[in-house]
């Protein structure tokens, strides 16, 4: 599971408006070029294989994971 949490509210990244609050994804919610943009995005904090939790739906093929 991947855990974003944004420095602003609504900031925008990869087609989702992040939030202040923690947000779960599934681990094949993002592509493996989103999820490189998103871990070097500074205003985003990024968390890989994230245990437990309610993940949004995974929608894209390819388990993308990064840790």
């Amino acid at each position: 599971m991947i855990r974003i949490t944004a420095r602003r509210d609504g900031f925008r990244r990869c087609g989702v408006a992040h939030s202040k609050q923690p947000t779960e994804y599934a681990d094949d919610h993002f592509s493996e070029k989103e999820l490189e943009v998103l871990f070097n995005e500074p205003m985003l904090e990024v968390e890989a294989g994230v245990e437990g939790g309610k993940a949004k739906g995974g929608k894209k093929a390819g388990g993308a994971k990064k840790e």
